[in-house]
């Protein structure tokens, strides 16, 4: 059950039902966050410090929304979504703590992301996903994901990014 009623990706809180709630991010959680984000993949292997992580979290970015997930009241990872994109909003950012991992919080939190955008008439999704990361981009494709195109050396010389986008229509 989503909290709001105006526009899909609104920066007001989303519960999402079995204590799993999304709400803009606090600004103190960013340090956690990055510090977190920090000491696991993809982050640690691009190298970003927390310092530059929590930094990133907190900057201002036009049509960007921040999500903190919480799982029982602690803090499980963030999600953020541009929005608009092209005809449909762009994960920019997603993020589930190792400990929360293979619980299905990744899939409810696609899930909720593509709910939001059938909301707003979306006729599809985005994300990129590094070469890398092979456990995302498996998540990525069995929630009906499609490589879309590769943006060689984006992030870093020894991998590409996976550019993905999900019809709705």
């Amino acid at each position: 059950m989503t909290t709001s009623t105006n526009s899909p990706f609104d920066n007001v809180s989303h519960d999402l039902g079995d204590a799993l709630i999304l709400r803009p991010l606090k600004p103190g959680h960013a340090k956690a966050l990055g510090a977190a984000m920090a000491a696991i993949p993809p982050w640690s292997v691009v190298n970003w410090s927390a310092p530059s992580i929590a930094a990133s979290l907190q900057r201002e970015v036009p049509a960007l929304q921040r999500f903190e997930v919480l799982q029982d009241g602690r803090l499980a990872g963030i999600v953020a979504i541009q929005h608009p994109f092209l005809h449909g909003p762009y994960l920019q950012l997603f993020c589930v703590l190792p400990e929360f991992q293979g619980r299905g919080l990744g899939c409810r939190l696609l899930q909720w992301m593509e709910d939001e955008a059938r909301k707003g008439g979306a006729r599809q999704l985005w994300l990129c996903v590094s070469t890398f990361n092979t456990r995302a981009e498996a998540l990525y494709r069995r929630f009906g994901f499609e490589s879309v195109g590769v943006l060689d050396k984006l992030a870093i010389d020894e991998s590409d990014e996976i550019f993905m986008r999900k019809r709705l229509f």
